[in-house]
């Protein structure tokens, strides 16, 4: 059982935006000669009118092709910049109506060429090969090479999107590098390194996932649109050089956790009093052998926990459960509550730490309310379960060689009869409920999840969510209908309410 639930989700979405343009004046490319790359370009301005007819325009694109390739070689001496650069760009042109093969090679003749007509071709890595020519005489005009570019990368991480939602991973990391190939380096590639990160940590590659991700936020850095985005992809490349320590031993775990403490402190050196950055570095300065850093940055949270979200505390507590410092995860579990009485993952996270540190009689106060929120989640009670374990084990010796009418013998019965009740609740649950998402933006909150059908009959669910406060007063509330659930299946469900102040929500027992 996984224990602690917080995790970095990362973004796949697609938002292109308009490249700056801050050095096309340092650009100069002369399209007017000779007469072959003048008609060409003039063919493809055509070409990229919002009017026309389509088999008009792809005859402009086509007749671009054939003038630059035919007698090549006198063109290329004459103008080797200016002739690439449109040639580029109709290959560009051209290769969008080739995206839905993926871009498959096709026969030279079929998209204009005039020499070797029979042979193939592979349009990406032509047009690749044709704006490296551009860059190469001049690296100021990457800025004018990046749209045509785009119109071959954009398309085959859409797909990569698509076919990566479809759960075909090797197929979507193979879109992607195809995409890399063109368009590589750029500020808006970034979009490519999350898929290609996302696939390689699916697949367990860790190492390469890192390399990806730190690529994309490099990529990402200056640009304002997608700082937040930016900041939870380096907070997930610390987790995950972290994750990795943990299987590792002595100087090689060592190392891994002071690479993430190296990581962490470049990022509070960019975003300084990052709470969650603050709670990570003290986990890695510990597993480095760092501790008496990582006693400052737990010891201030729980000191002055009013300076903290609940969000803040919380992950805080699990780096600290992560670092083997329980008294400190319980602190900053407890202090977090405070502050969102009815988080999900604070209670869960704060009831285990609670039975890591024997601190029985504290914890059935906490599950009765982690039950209230989250009643159809058998992890939930396989907790119960292991309290009364607990129980039935301490009883056991006052209610040995004892009538089974004595007061011990019946709390030992007790004990024992609820432990089952539970281990049954667990085990044997008719339905689970998980959440995945729980994302905010102003007053708008969407939650994420998935109803797991475990019969051998189809159901039908009405889940009733409530919308909470921080002191866990209902701010509105939701029904979601999650019909025609297969047996023994799963069906996602999504939900987005308004509400000001909502931090946690809780649903009713499904009752069946």
């Amino acid at each position: 059982m996984n224990l602690f639930r917080f995790s970095v989700a990362l973004s796949l979405a697609l938002a292109f935006r308009p490249a700056t343009a801050a050095a096309q004046a340092a650009c100069e490319i002369d399209e007017k000669k000779p007469n072959q790359v003048k008609d060409a370009a003039s063919a493809l301005t055509k070409a990229d009118l919002p009017i026309g007819k389509p088999e008009d325009k792809r005859k402009a694109m086509l007749q671009a092709v054939t003038l630059l390739t035919k007698d090549q070689d006198k063109i290329i001496a004459a103008n080797p910049t200016g002739r690439a650069f449109v040639l580029g760009r109709a290959l560009a042109m051209i290769s969008e109506q080739y995206k839905d093969s993926g871009f498959a090679p096709v026969k030279r003749g079929s998209v204009g060429y005039a020499t070797d007509p029979e042979g193939m071709i592979d349009l990406v890595a032509a047009a690749d090969s044709a704006f490296d020519i551009v860059e190469a005489a001049n690296a100021a005009c990457k800025s004018e090479t990046e749209e045509s570019r785009r119109r071959i990368f954009a398309p085959l991480v859409n797909a990569a999107v698509n076919v990566y939602n479809q759960q075909l991973p090797d197929s979507a990391a193979a879109l992607v590098r195809r995409g890399l190939s063109v368009y590589d380096d750029y500020r808006l590639s970034y979009i490519a390194y999350n898929i290609l990160g996302n696939v390689q940590q699916s697949k367990d590659s860790l190492d390469a996932a890192v390399v990806s991700f730190k690529k994309m936020a490099a990529l990402m850095k200056g640009d304002t649109a997608t700082v937040d985005e930016r900041k939870n992809v380096m907070l997930n490349i610390a987790q995950l050089v972290m994750s990795q320590g943990e299987n590792l031993e002595g100087a090689a775990k060592a190392a891994k956790f002071n690479d993430a403490a190296a990581y962490l402190q470049e990022y509070l050196a960019e975003f300084p009093g990052d709470a969650k950055a603050q709670g990570a570095l003290a986990r890695a300065q510990i597993a480095s052998g760092n501790s008496a850093a990582a006693d400052k940055v737990f010891g201030e949270m729980i000191a002055n926990p009013d300076k903290y979200t609940d969000g803040a505390l919380f992950e805080a507590g699990v780096n600290a459960a992560r670092a083997d410092r329980s008294a400190d995860a319980a602190a900053l579990f407890s202090a977090g509550l405070k502050k969102n009485v009815a988080s999900r993952d604070g209670l869960f996270n704060y009831a285990v730490t609670l039975q890591k540190l024997e601190k029985w009689s504290e914890i059935p106060a906490i599950l009765s309310r982690l039950i209230t929120v989250d009643p159809e989640n058998p992890d939930n009670y396989q907790l119960w379960a292991l309290y009364y374990q607990n129980e039935a084990k301490l009883r056991k010796d006052a209610a040995a060689k004892k009538p089974a009418t004595s007061p011990e013998a019946k709390a030992y019965a007790a004990a024992n009869d609820s432990l089952l009740k539970y281990f049954k609740r667990m085990s044997e649950a008719p339905v689970k409920v998980t959440f995945n998402l729980w994302a905010h933006d102003g007053t708008r909150h969407t939650l994420g999840g998935a109803i797991e059908n475990t019969t051998d009959a189809d159901k039908s669910y009405a889940l009733k969510i409530e919308f909470l406060d921080a002191a866990g007063t209902v701010v509105t509330t939701k029904d979601v209908a999650v019909d025609a659930v297969g047996a023994k299946k799963s069906k996602a469900f999504r939900v987005e309410v308004e509400g000001e102040g909502i931090l946690s929500y809780r649903y009713a027992p499904l009752g069946s």
